[in-house]
């Protein structure tokens, strides 16, 4: 597979799914701020959603420039990565105009797990394609499980308390940012 290609691709999705995002914010209907503050739960979505869509595109970028080899499985898998990607744009939507309601918070969640378990195939069949490449620090089984133990549960307290779910992904983007300073990035091959 021609990797320069796929990488030229995913960085156009990614990059469109960010703008839909950004087109669905809408200015306050007044002009205070607390006009902007009532908006509140559309603006939190949205910085998580922006936020998880960059962590993983530095993710994918170091990704791929650690891998010589992008066999046919990766480039499937990327497919797939990036088909849950698009469906980022519409929970975060969802969510934000309806924050105290629980399927939109569990569609947003699920949609946010299958993204992040998508990835974590991708990044294991690189791995496997490549088997001189070096993990990341993010590509552990005790991240791995408190990432998805973290949505997992959010699942369930968008059940009972919908608007929780929202501060525990956030939480969540905030552990993963914080992880991503100690990835050093691979230098350009």
């Amino acid at each position: 597979m021609n990797k320069a290609r796929l990488e030229a691709f995913t960085d156009a999705v990614i990059a469109i799914a960010a703008t839909i995002m950004v087109l669905e914010l809408h200015p306050p209907k007044s002009d205070s701020l607390h006009g902007l503050l009532t908006d509140w739960p559309v603006l939190l979505s949205y910085i998580i959603s922006f936020t998880m869509i960059y962590i993983v595109w530095f993710s994918h970028h170091n990704m791929f420039n650690k891998a010589k080899i992008i066999s046919t499985r990766t480039f499937l898998l990327n497919g797939l990565w990036l088909f849950s990607l698009t469906l980022v744009p519409f929970a975060t939507d969802w969510v934000g105009e309806h924050p105290d309601a629980t399927i939109p918070e569990v569609i947003y969640l699920a949609v946010l797990l299958l993204w992040s378990f998508t990835f974590q195939l991708m990044d294991e069949q690189v791995i496997r394609d490549n088997p001189d490449v070096k993990r990341d620090v993010s590509n552990n089984i005790i991240s791995r499980l408190l990432l998805y133990g973290g949505y997992i549960a959010g699942i369930i307290l968008a059940v009972f308390w919908p608007i929780s779910a929202l501060f525990l992904v956030g939480l969540i983007t905030i552990v993963l940012t914080m992880q991503l300073v100690s990835i050093e990035p691979v230098k350009e091959k």
